[in-house]
């Protein structure tokens, strides 16, 4: 038989037995794991929607360049304000060897977008790593 317990109030009440008590709580700790699932499963949505919307992606670096040209007489050789450009420089590794590419102004434009897609990518990456974890220990899997 089950003691009875005064509750805050005054009022009398059966005490739960201890073997239910841990059933309620298994329970309420299942209700959350699957609340915060769904939350979890709403958050990698969004990102997965964010990124089927990403534009080209692009590795490396682009570097805006003002030259001197090779005649000798030229201003450019005795004033560096007076240096040819911009030109834009796109550098990359590949296979562990620096290649690089002299780009034209349209060209860098879209190369500029691409590299910041790839930075864009890999902070969705992060996040979507993250956001696995934390609902695979929600699922306790």
């Amino acid at each position: 038989m089950a003691r009875v317990k005064n509750n805050r109030s005054g009022k009398k009440r059966e005490a739960v037995p201890p073997a239910a008590a841990c059933l309620r709580a298994t329970h309420r700790q299942a209700r959350e794991g699957k609340a915060a699932l769904r939350r979890y499963r709403s958050q990698y949505e969004h990102l997965k929607r964010q990124v089927m919307h990403l534009g080209y992606v692009c590795v490396g670096t682009l570097a805006q360049r003002y030259v001197r040209c090779g005649q000798s007489s030229c201003s450019c050789h005795r004033d560096p304000s007076r240096r040819h450009g911009p030109y834009f420089q796109w550098t990359r590794k590949v296979s562990g060897k620096t290649q690089t590419r002299w780009l034209a102004v349209p060209l860098a434009e879209i190369y500029r977008d691409g590299i910041q897609n790839h930075k864009r990518l890999d902070a969705l990456i992060d996040q979507m790593r993250k956001i696995s974890l934390l609902a695979f220990q929600a699922a306790k899997i």
